[in-house]
């Protein structure tokens, strides 16, 4: 999880899709059973289906999230590259998730970084 923040005002101040992130300092695993692209009309992507447990992290960390306010920022790394930093307003139950990406992004090579992670 992090915070936004002003572009400059902070050395691990940067940029996610167009906003500006304090940059975690660590970041917990949650460990996915499976990746696939999304198939939806015309979204760029990427269905994620965590594990028993990688799921109660995902559960947890949004519900921090969401009770942290307006800046917080769930930050989602996969590979070495944060690849979203997204607003969560409510915690989410479950196991499953689809992360949107940029256009920029390719849902197959998300897919295979997470697969492979």
């Amino acid at each position: 999880m992090s915070e936004t923040c002003s572009q400059g005002s902070d050395p691990q101040c940067v940029s996610v899709d167009g906003q500006y992130i304090v940059g975690p300092s660590a970041f917990e695993s949650a460990t996915v059973e499976d990746a696939a692209v999304a198939e939806s009309d015309g979204q760029n992507a990427v269905d994620v289906k965590f594990t028993d447990d990688g799921a109660a992290v995902f559960n947890s960390l949004t519900e921090e999230a969401a009770q942290a306010g307006d800046d917080a920022r769930l930050v989602m790394k996969i590979g070495d590259e944060i690849r979203a930093a997204v607003t969560v307003k409510e915690s989410l139950i479950g196991d499953s998730v689809t992360i949107a990406l940029s256009p920029d992004d390719s849902a197959q090579a998300v897919v295979d970084l997470i697969n492979n992670d």
